[in-house]
């Protein structure tokens, strides 16, 4: 898995929440927990992370350095950071530990080490995924995100790896491999459904569809290039639509997805820069792009930082509490209406050096964000974000 996989698979993930009970809310000013400070070793978290901008935000957690090669998942209803890092600074790849860092107090869980560094939290479970050995041999092993402990190997039938995991109907997890999509039980690991992808596609990432109706996929073209987006049935993987049409011909390669209750988020690199659309849940047509969505370019800046539909560096988004929320690495956080694509309200973080939201998720009783950030020192760091009233459906 490359890099770009890794920190977009926890921007695709983090949409899901676990139900949490008597969870503290993401308070927004306060200064890093002392607990967490003397846990982690680090001083107050305001002060590292801090950043400028009229969405307020405060400074959660200060990581390790180590954990800029992390795979990472948030659940904020839990109030916990879930990470696989390199078991050692010397060990880039692989084998990785699996983490639970609670984002009250700082306090950390640590778990099996794994080969690969794929991590998903879907349908209950953490899914633990890649490839591995000579030649590619695919990985499934599904752990409890309370005790870390694992449950089981999780046996996958064809392909070189797992490339991807969203959640399932019923109990169940969608699992990618380069050709194969598989709907398995979370409770046994039996295959309960198998979709074949058409010739010259392999996948690059899966999302499923909020209400439990629907699964996204995105896949390369291998020839004459781009990508393709198909949406499936959640139970029984029938083809509802694909499109591989403007502006999804000019992708160099992987696409990421985050689905939206009318459609979904797509967004990819035609190389230097980067581009998102909205595509309809029906037809997957396109619902919204730079072009298409005037106000989004209007409210952008149109230098610099550019604008949530064509960006430079990277992006990330998620869905929760009826909003699609986009950042980008150029510094820019949008609130969108996820069914015609405009921007609710945006705001440009202002600071001597942009920190990227790498991963997002939304905590929509708090009427807060979680973001992993990444730092000027190359940390990677935790902030609560406050979007105005107007962002929350």
């Amino acid at each position: 898995m490359s890099p770009v996989r890794v920190l977009a698979v926890c921007a695709v993930v983090c949409a899901v929440g676990c139900a949490g009970c008597g969870r503290q809310a993401l308070v927004p000013g306060s200064a890093y927990p002392p607990a967490a400070a003397a846990a982690s070793g680090h001083g107050p978290a305001s002060r590292t992370l801090a950043i400028t901008a009229r969405w307020p935000q405060s400074g959660i957690l200060r990581e390790d350095a180590t954990a800029s090669d992390a795979s990472q998942v948030l659940d904020p209803a839990a109030g916990v950071l879930f990470a696989l890092v390199p078991a050692t600074l010397a060990s880039a790849d692989g084998p990785y530990a699996l983490q639970a860092i609670d984002l009250r107090t700082g306090r950390m869980r640590h778990g099996a080490s794994y080969p690969v560094s794929g991590l998903a939290l879907a349908s209950g479970y953490l899914w633990v995924y890649g490839s591995t050995g000579r030649g590619g041999h695919p990985v499934l092993d599904e752990a409890d995100p309370g005790t870390l402990a694992m449950i089981r190997p999780v046996p996958v039938p064809g392909g070189s790896g797992v490339d991807a995991v969203a959640p399932g109907p019923a109990g169940s997890v969608w699992i990618g491999t380069d050709r194969m999509l598989l709907r398995m039980s979370a409770h046994t690991g039996a295959v309960l459904t198998r979709v074949a992808l058409s010739a010259g596609l392999q996948l690059s990432d899966l999302a499923a569809g909020p209400g439990g109706r629907n699964v996204y996929a995105s896949a390369w073209r291998l020839r004459p290039g781009g990508i393709a987006v198909l949406v499936y049935s959640a139970g029984h993987g029938t083809l509802l639509a694909r499109s591989d049409r403007v502006p999804l011909t000019w992708s160099v390669g992987w696409a990421e997805l985050t689905a939206v209750p009318g459609g979904v988020w797509v967004w990819f690199r035609t190389g230097m820069l980067g581009v998102s659309a909205l595509l309809s849940a029906r037809s997957l047509s396109v619902v919204a792009t730079a072009a298409a969505v005037a106000t989004s370019a209007a409210n952008s800046p149109v230098t610099g930082h550019g604008t949530i539909y064509s960006w430079a560096s990277g992006s990330a988004s998620a869905y929760g509490g009826g909003t699609l929320w986009v950042a980008t690495a150029g510094g820019l956080l949008a609130c969108v209406n996820p069914a015609n694509g405009t921007v609710r309200a945006q705001e440009v973080v202002k600071s001597q050096q942009a920190q990227p939201v790498i991963t997002l998720a939304a905590d929509p009783p708090a009427h807060q964000l979680a973001a992993v950030i990444g730092t000027p020192g190359g940390h990677l760091g935790v902030v609560s974000i406050t979007p105005p009233r107007l962002c929350w459906s």
